[in-house]
Order: C-alpha cells, then structure tokens, then sequence
C-alpha cells in the first residue's frame, strides 16, 4: 500500500514538473515572438470571448434603436392594420390582361368612384393592351380621388402580373392625387390580394385541334 503512494504521488510530481516547464516555456515564447503556447492560447481566447460578448450586447442595443427608427421613417404605422382599414377609404386597383380596373371604396366596400381602361378616350381596342393603359388609368383616378376630397387610402392590388407593372400603377395613382407634389403620400397600407392556388383546382381539359 506504501509503495502504491509513493508511486502515485511520485507520478504528481512529475506531472507538476511538467506544467511548470511549460508554463515557462510558454512565457519565453511570448516574450521572444514565437507562438504561444496552450496556457496563452487559453487566455487570449477567453479575452477574446469577453470582448465578443461586451460588443454583441451593444450591438443588440443599437438593432433595438435603428429598428424603432426605421419603423417610423420606412412606413410603418403604429396603429394596427385593421383600425387603418376601418377608417382609411380603399383603393381597388385590378391588373388583368385586356383590361384594368382602378375602383375606390370606403372601409365598408361601397364604391365612391371608378374607371377602367376602356372608359377612359382614346384607350378603346387595342390600346388597353399597351403598358401604360394601366398608368393612365390608375391616375385618371387618382384625379378623381383628390376632387372627391379623400385624405388616406389603403391600396390593394390584384392581378397575375409583374411586380413592376403594380409598382408603376401604384405610383401613378398617387402622382394623380398629388398632382405630382413632393411630400404628400395619402396612402398608409399597400397589400397584394392577388390569390394564386397552391394546386388546387384541375384545370380544363385542353382542345384536341
């Protein structure tokens, strides 16, 4: 049983020995520029740590306050989307192949106002098909709102179309109420209501010529 003690603590000695000489040797590395050594690895990476740490949380801190800002300056509204929708009268405007269709509504959806591109001279036949039929068309209305006297509109969009074509409608809509002013925007909530089907329906059965 002595014997066994004296071997075990004989053998921590040495072990002790051991992390000494490195210990040493680490320190002398640092000092002459070679690399260092486990002990200096493990404490620069623990003050590595600490300073990722102290800049995540200030970085947090400053997320935290640019997302409040940018809420309030990209055009996010504080109120909830249905009290707009309640209050705010609705902008229908309707993107389709042949045709488009620009209708006004309160929240309640009876219609104010409305035109298409058909109605409008010089838009009969074949001209409905040209890319600024709808243009023409969503500020016509757009005219028509502000003699109306509407003040906020939530617009909402539809149709299989590309997004730039809604965009373009969109904002020519608004040149027709602002009369091209820098500054005013009476529109609050833009949505896309277009339905697509997540393959749903059959579609017919196609003609055998």
């Amino acid at each position: 049983m002595y014997s066994s003690l004296s071997r075990l603590s004989s053998s921590l000695v040495h072990r002790l020995a051991r992390c000494q000489s490195q210990l040493i040797a680490s320190r002398s590395f640092s000092v002459s520029g070679t690399p260092p050594g486990p002990v200096e690895n493990f404490q620069q990476g623990f003050n590595s740590s600490e300073n990722v740490s102290r800049n995540s949380r200030s970085m947090n801190f400053v997320r935290g306050i640019l997302e409040e800002d940018g809420k309030e300056n990209i055009g996010f509204s504080q109120f909830p989307r249905y009290n707009m929708e309640q209050n705010a009268d609705i902008v229908h405007i309707k993107l389709m192949k042949n045709n488009t269709f620009v209708t006004v509504t309160d929240s309640k959806g009876k219609k104010k106002l409305g035109a298409s591109a058909g109605s409008l001279p010089g838009m009969k036949g074949g001209p409905k098909l040209s890319k600024y039929a709808a243009e023409a068309t969503a500020e016509h209305v757009g005219r028509m709102a502000r003699n109306f006297g509407l003040k906020s509109v939530v617009v909402k969009v539809k149709g299989f179309t590309y997004f730039k074509k809604k965009r373009q409608a969109i904002v020519s809509w608004k040149e027709g109420f602002t009369n091209s002013k820098v500054g005013l925007n009476p529109i609050v909530y833009i949505e896309d209501t277009t339905r697509k089907p997540h393959n749903g329906c059959r579609l017919p059965k196609k003609r055998r010529v």
